[in-house]
C-alpha cells in the first residue's frame, strides 16, 4: 500500500499522462538486497485525453526539462519523513533495473549508465530516463536528480481539478483513490 505522499505523486504522474507501477521490486541480485522504487512511470510522446489530456494540461515544471522523446520513463522516490537518506536513492542499479524493466535494450542501458549516470536525465536516442525526487521537506535540487516538492505536486493535482471542476467531481467515484476522491470533493465545495 502507497503512503498519502507516494498517492500524491501517483496522481500528479497520472495527471501527465504517464502510465504507472506503484511499489515495483528490485529483486535480489548478486551482492545487491532486495528494495522497491516507489513509483516508476511510462509515458509515449503523443498522448492525448479529450478532458485533461492536451497541450495545455502538462506541468511545465516537468516538461520543461524535456526535448522531444519517443519513450519517457521516470524513476520517482518519494520522501515524507525529516531525515531522508537521499545517498542511495538513485544509485546506478536501480537505475539499471529500471531501465531494463520499461523495455530499454542492453546496448541503450550501457550507453546511458557510462555517458550520463550521474544526471537526473538520462538520454539515448530521444529515449530518456528522469530520476524524480518529491519530497514534503524540501531539498535542493541535486544534478543527479530533478526534485520537486510534495507542496508543488499537491497544487498541480488541485490546478487540474480546478480546471476541469465539473467533469472531474461527476467522475471522482470511478478513480481508485479515496485521496483523490476527496480533493475533487474539496475543490467542488470550494467553487460552490
Amino acid at each position: 500500500m502507497i503512503n498519502y505522499g507516494e498517492e500524491l505523486a501517483y496522481w500528479y504522474l497520472r495527471l501527465n499522462g504517464f502510465f504507472v507501477i506503484d511499489n515495483f521490486v528490485y529483486h535480489r541480485t548478486g551482492n545487491s538486497r532486495d528494495g522497491d522504487a516507489d513509483l516508476i512511470a511510462l509515458r509515449l510522446p503523443y498522448v492525448k485525453e479529450s478532458i485533461g489530456g492536451n497541450l495545455g494540461d502538462w506541468d511545465e515544471s516537468l516538461f520543461s526539462h524535456l526535448g522531444e522523446y519517443d519513450v519517457l520513463a521516470i524513476l520517482c522516490e518519494v520522501k515524507t519523513g525529516h531525515r531522508a537518506n537521499l545517498s542511495r536513492v538513485f544509485e546506478n542499479r536501480k537505475v539499471k533495473y529500471t531501465l531494463n524493466r520499461v523495455g530499454f535494450s542492453d546496448i541503450e542501458i550501457k550507453e546511458m549508465l557510462s555517458c550520463n549516470s550521474s544526471s537526473f536525465m538520462l538520454n539515448h536516442n530521444r529515449k530518456i530516463l528522469l530520476k524524480l525526487l518529491i519530497t514534503e521537506h524540501g531539498t535542493d535540487n541535486q544534478d543527479t536528480f530533478l526534485t520537486f516538492s510534495l507542496e508543488h505536486v499537491e497544487d498541480f493535482i488541485y490546478s487540474r481539478i480546478k480546471k476541469y471542476s465539473n467533469q472531474k467531481y461527476n467522475a471522482r467515484h470511478f478513480f481508485p483513490s479515496s485521496l483523490l476522491q476527496y480533493m475533487m470533493y474539496r475543490s467542488n465545495r470550494e467553487n460552490r
